[in-house]
């Protein structure tokens, strides 16, 4: 994502990554998030159609070996909201993932949209923390720490999806995500929406300040802000130990996949894992 300043104003111009994700799914991100835009009454970054009306538009030069795929939204201005991490923060957090999900509970995608389907341990890239054979960075008590977690989220992940059908949601929805500007709140960064439940996309967003010092507080303030629009989805509070244990075990499965630093993450993933694993 780059930002383009203009004569008429700021825009984010999205690049689709081909490595990361499929043009459908990029199609797809900006398809949700012009219908978001729409009906939520949420600030998010509003996808902007080309002269044919299309969210994403083809690029072909000399200079590029293959035809680029981009879209244009609306900038949002601010600062990441990692940085001022609080509970009247999170508290608005919980009601924009509360507005969210009431608005994807109404979506209805077009003809031509395919996205992640977030129904198992390991839906992202493909499984390896728990068949890998190197005892170096996966020394057997990690694994089997691995594999025990990994056996809990699946049938926590079964047993949500059990009966019941899926709706879009976020499912990166970190402090990095969300822009704090003027006390409001403005949501970005949907390239990774998949079909899921509330449950999960909470866990996601909760997962980045489990380990807190003020993590309980900050719990309390996101599920105030939630349950201003809707019920909370949880059927206790070891279910969503689980279902920040789900989003831990991708983050550990990606750091080895793409070799980024595994020998230094890896450790703390199992540190994380296990204070997880011994509150439930």
């Amino acid at each position: 994502m780059f930002r383009v300043d203009t004569d008429s104003g700021r825009y984010a111009l999205k690049f689709h990554d081909p490595s990361e994700h499929k043009l459908l799914q990029m199609m797809g991100e900006l398809q949700f998030l012009s219908y978001v835009a729409g009906v939520s009454g949420l600030d998010v970054e509003t996808p902007l159609p080309n002269r044919k009306e299309k969210l994403v538009t083809e690029v072909k030069s000399p200079l590029l070996p293959e035809p680029a795929y981009v879209g244009v939204c609306r900038w949002l201005p601010g600062r990441a909201l990692a940085n001022f991490i609080s509970v009247a923060a999170y508290r608005n957090l919980g009601l924009c993932a509360a507005l969210l999900h009431k608005a994807a509970r109404s979506f209805r995608p077009g003809k031509i949209f395919s996205i992640l389907t977030n129904d198992r341990v390991f839906y992202w890239d493909k499984e390896i923390i728990l068949s890998l054979s190197d005892r170096k960075l996966l020394p057997k008590r990690r694994q089997d720490l691995f594999l025990r977690g990994a056996r809990l989220v699946d049938r926590e992940i079964k047993r949500t999806w059990k009966g019941r059908k899926p709706m879009v949601i976020h499912n990166d929805l970190h402090p990095c995500n969300v822009k704090i500007h003027r006390g409001g709140l403005s949501i970005f960064d949907f390239e990774d929406i998949t079909w899921g439940f509330p449950e999960q996309d909470i866990g996601t967003a909760i997962y980045h300040i489990r380990f807190e010092r003020k993590y309980p507080r900050l719990l309390e303030g996101f599920r105030d802000g939630y349950e201003q629009v809707l019920a909370w989805p949880f059927r206790s509070g070891r279910q969503l130990e689980i279902l920040l244990a789900a989003r831990l075990l991708m983050f550990a499965n990606y750091v080895v996949n793409y070799n980024i630093k595994p020998a230094e993450y890896l450790p703390v993933f199992e540190r994380k894992l296990r204070t997880l694993l011994d509150a439930i």
